[in-house]
């Protein structure tokens, strides 16, 4: 099977928490019904003696894209303004997320409502906020999450369009350098007969 008819790969980047279970599971589940296979997940789909943050690069390296899923974590505190505090999320995933923009994959963000992401990775990539135990709110939202995917997967079409380019032109590269050693040895034989 060729690579444009596969479903694509998705780190999943979420906590490994008992309490976040059913939202993650859910949020997996949402990445399968979009045709994305999930794997990844250091903790939950791999494990390895491996530092955690190899293992994080090599999957986001074999991944076409990163889905977060940012569920909270810690109580935060704003130190101007001591009444706005928020409940933030693992550094972790600030850490997946910044590896996946660095290598030009597409990055996809849920929030569970009344999580903070912080400034990090509301700067680098648009977020859905969802309220995963509210079924209005996912249908409200369906188009918009639906059309996320949708975006994604032209991301991913088109690195897939651009990987296979650069394959033909190393096989191109490979065919010439036999074409010109054939031409120089032909060259060389034919010095040696005259």
């Amino acid at each position: 099977m060729t690579k444009e008819y596969q479903n694509p790969k998705a780190f999943i980047s979420c906590s490994l928490r008992n309490e976040d279970k059913p939202v993650v599971d859910w949020l997996t589940n949402l990445t399968r019904i979009f045709g994305f296979v999930p794997f990844g997940t250091v903790g939950k789909f791999t494990a390895t003696p491996k530092p955690i943050y190899e293992e994080m690069k090599l999957g986001i390296k074999d991944a076409d894209c990163l889905i977060l899923f940012a569920t909270p974590r810690y109580i935060q505190d704003d130190i101007h303004l001591k009444k706005r505090t928020g409940k933030g999320i693992s550094e972790m995933l600030h850490v997946e997320v910044g590896m996946a923009v660095a290598s030009d994959k597409p990055v996809l963000v849920f929030v569970q409502k009344g999580t903070s992401i912080g400034s990090f990775i509301s700067n680098l990539v648009q977020y859905i906020e969802i309220d995963p135990y509210n079924q209005q709110d996912i249908i409200n939202k369906w188009p918009l999450i639906a059309n996320y995917f949708r975006s994604a997967l032209s991301i991913i079409a088109a690195n897939w369009e651009k990987n296979k380019n650069k394959e033909n032109i190393k096989t191109l590269q490979t065919i010439l350098t036999i074409i010109g050693g054939a031409v120089i040895l032909n060259s060389l034989l034919s010095d040696d007969k005259e």
